[in-house]
């Protein structure tokens, strides 16, 4: 695969950008790549006192919407709320109840059933509702639907759409529209999302109430919104993402606060973008995939904390079938592929994969595998399939969907991400025909993948300071992403697969600077010793000390002799002194001047220095007071601490498959009702001192038993909570797993302590 390293090499930096930033280089250069190349740019970028804010009179109809709704109010009319199923939707309509709550108006809501109805409006909910109320609201959704506002016309209702898709080339027949879109091309406001609408427009009535100072009450479900809707992170979306933040974290919404706990998200203080991303939007989205979103409605409108307790967690009970569902797409799709196959696009379908989820496996599908992916399956009905589509850089899946349109009944979205439908007795000629045209597509482009990057950062030059001077451009995000960096020939110390062989931890050095790393995903890959490194920059927070650590994006193999990395001794020097088995042999232990205890276990040691795996020193002596369930970890131990003089201090332990089962449900317990379930697989490895795999096996062992169930929203955390009891599926292989590891960390430590100190230096330097 022909990988593009895409990036500007000589940048210019001007005096006045390097007073602004105090210095920084880094910084200016990023600001400079990214265009923010004016002083008064970067001001409004890095501080929103700076923004000028739009003003909702900008947006054409905005006063008379004012009109129309507070009319409406007064003449005590009923007003619905037609929302959509996504985060955008559910916020929008939420946001809207809100307000009209606050103005005493009467209002209910309709969330359209993804299956039943599909997106957007719907003549029979419409016919419904005539008979009900007068006015309707759309939020994030409407401007599409010419027929069905056409029939609420007709039907005597009133309809204000409020949107912000893509202008059709008809309007629809609404009394009022309020679209960004209505907007000049380069407005600031311009990519707003369906929330961002509604909140400008909620603005503008609390100001004709002279009541504005509200608005702010509802930038918390706004922030949702702007994150989850991957809108860019530029101008009006940015500005109001940075007032809307701490809003959030200090939110009085028993929903979103009952949300954060289910979600894992301890301290709300620290939550960042990206747990917005990952954590709470995959919640609030997942009742809309699975059964209906007015849950998330619901949960996001109670104002009682038992009340909201409940409903978090059976969206949480939602959100956990929604990634089985996903990961069992994502899991029969590989199995269709196979191990060896060319690049080409993937176009798969089932009948029976859930319409909610295809879309979230095809976009996991078409990162890992960079080519074009269309998902399908099969409705309720029998005739209709139904599809999404995920694209890469440089193909236009919709443009490629619309070259097919003799074969589908219904498709629309963007150059990246599509959905689309069509009669069964299509599949096959539809296949075909997206297939060639996908296969041209790729073999036309000149390289099979561009990386687009900030620059090139070396890792002796890269430090803690470093990440938090870039934390500045945050919150990160669509045209705004995390900042990216390519350190060129990095030697590779060490690695090491962790978490059942599914990641890899690894030591990377330049010019006799080395730094840790964590590759999520890269499995049992085979590095070269010199590699080329796409990473970004994080900290590690274990037990409150935070620490630098490198998340690599890729390493670039071609034109590199791959192969198995073998630990040379990579300038370490260090004297080895041996006080295994003292307590046993009834020994005293020195006190050693300058140094630093290495500890893993439940037990508390007092007055030392203690570290673990995951943690650091600068102490030129290291005591091993229990020794590292494997050899990896010990060499990753002293690799990162690099000791002058190292003490083995420990003794033998015994540990069963039964016993570190027991230990681990005692701490299950515990974080259950103490730490309201986030688990954190390196704190128990620590705990228990075994490997990862062990900690992850555990786990399986446990839910597969039917003593927990879990829910992974990061590869080192879980949400763990007490189960039903009952054996969910077949666990004898969790439990040959589970005596297989502890038997290999036994049978090493025995080794360690049987060993001359020769040997083991060998091993380990």
């Amino acid at each position: 695969m022909k990988t593009a390293i895409n990036y500007q090499k000589d940048i210019y930096i001007p005096e006045w950008l390097e007073r602004e930033l105090d210095g920084n280089q880094l910084l200016a250069r990023i600001l400079l790549q990214r265009g923010i190349n004016s002083q008064e740019k970067v001001k409004r970028f890095l501080d929103p006192e700076h923004y000028q804010a739009t003003v909702p009179a900008e947006f054409p109809g905005m006063e008379e919407a004012v009109d129309r709704i507070l009319t409406a109010v007064k003449a005590k009319k009923k007003i619905c709320i037609y929302g959509d199923y996504d985060v955008d939707g559910v916020t929008s309509t939420v946001i809207l109840l809100d307000l009209l709550n606050k103005i005493k108006g009467q209002a209910v809501y309709h969330l359209p059933d993804r299956f039943k109805e599909g997106y957007g409006m719907n003549k029979a909910v419409l016919r419904r509702l005539a008979g009900e109320v007068d006015l309707i609201i759309t939020c994030d959704c409407g401007i599409s639907n010419q027929e069905e506002i056409a029939l609420a016309k007709e039907l005597g209702l009133e309809v204000i759409v409020t949107d912000h898709h893509q202008l059709p080339d008809k309007l629809p027949p609404a009394d009022l529209i309020l679209s960004p879109k209505l907007l000049a091309g380069d407005h600031q406001a311009l990519n707003i999302p369906g929330a961002g609408m509604v909140y400008l427009l909620v603005v503008a009535i609390l100001k004709r109430l002279g009541r504005e100072e509200e608005s702010k009450d509802f930038l918390d479900l706004l922030s949702l919104a702007i994150v989850a809707d991957v809108v860019p992170l530029l101008e009006e979306n940015r500005y109001l993402l940075q007032l809307g933040l701490p809003e959030l974290v200090n939110t009085k919404r028993p929903g979103l606060i009952e949300l954060f706990k289910v979600a894992g998200i301890a301290d709300p203080q620290n939550m960042t973008e990206e747990d917005i991303a990952f954590r709470i939007a995959p919640r609030l989205n997942s009742a809309g995939r699975i059964l209906k979103a007015d849950m998330a409605v619901e949960l996001l409108l109670v104002d009682e904390a038992f009340l909201a307790r409940k409903k978090a967690i059976e969206l949480e009970a939602v959100n956990q079938r929604r990634k089985k569902l996903q990961d069992k797409v994502i899991e029969e799709a590989l199995e269709m592929l196979g191990e060896n196959r060319d690049r080409k696009s993937i176009v798969l379908y089932r009948p029976h994969w859930k319409q909610g989820v295809i879309g979230i496996a095809a976009g996991r599908l078409c990162e890992d595998y960079q080519v074009p992916v269309l998902l399908m399956c099969q409705k309720d009905d029998g005739q209709t399939v139904t599809g999404s589509a995920r694209s890469i850089p440089g193909i236009n899946i919709f443009q490629q969907l619309k070259e097919c349109e003799r074969y589908l009944t219904k498709y629309g979205g963007h150059a990246g991400a599509a959905g689309f439908s069509l009669q069964r007795d299509n599949l096959t000629g539809f296949s075909k025909n997206i297939s060639s045209l996908l296969a041209k597509e790729l073999a036309e482009k000149e390289t099979d993948r561009v990386i687009d990057i900030d620059g090139e950062l070396s890792l002796d030059k890269v430090g803690k300071k470093d990440y938090y001077a870039l934390r500045r451009l945050a919150p990160f995000g669509e045209q705004n992403p995390k900042p990216k960096f390519i350190a060129y020939d990095t030697e590779l110390i060490h690695s090491r697969t962790t978490s059942g062989d599914r990641h890899l931890r690894l030591i990377l050095a330049q010019n006799g600077v080395q730094h840790s790393a964590i590759w999520w995903w890269a499995g049992k890959k085979k590095l070269a010793k010199k590699v080329d490194l796409i990473y970004s920059l994080d900290i590690n927070d274990f037990q409150g000390e935070r620490i630098l650590q490198l998340l690599v994006d890729d390493i670039l193999t071609e034109n590199r002799q791959v192969e198995e990395v073998v630990e040379k001794s990579n300038g370490l020097e260090f004297e080895l002194l041996d006080y295994r088995n003292w307590q046993g042999k009834k020994l005293e232990l020195p006190v050693f001047a300058d140094a630093a205890y290495y500890y893993e276990g439940i037990n508390k040691i007092k007055d030392k220095e203690i570290i673990n795996r995951y943690q650091l020193t600068d102490k030129k002596t290291l005591v091993l007071l229990s020794c590292p369930p494997s050899l990896e970890i010990f060499r990753e131990l002293i690799y990162t601490n690099r000791p002058a003089k190292l003490v083995l201090a420990f003794s033998k332990i015994d540990i069963t498959g039964s016993t570190f089962l027991q230990q681990l449900t005692g701490l299950i317990k515990y974080i259950i009702n103490k730490k309201g379930g986030q688990l954190d697989v390196y704190q128990i490895a620590v705990l228990t001192s075994q490997l990862e795999s062990t900690i992850v096996a555990g786990l399986q062992y446990l839910e597969a038993k039917g003593y927990i169930s879990l829910n992974s929203f990061n590869p080192r955390y879980y949400i763990v909570r007490n189960g039903e009891g009952k054996v969910k599926h077949e666990n004898k292989m969790y439990l040959k797993n589970i005596k297989d590891l502890i038997s290999e960390t036994r049978s090493f430590i025995k080794y360690i302590l049987s060993m001359d100190l020769s040997i083991i230096k060998n091993l380990i330097g």
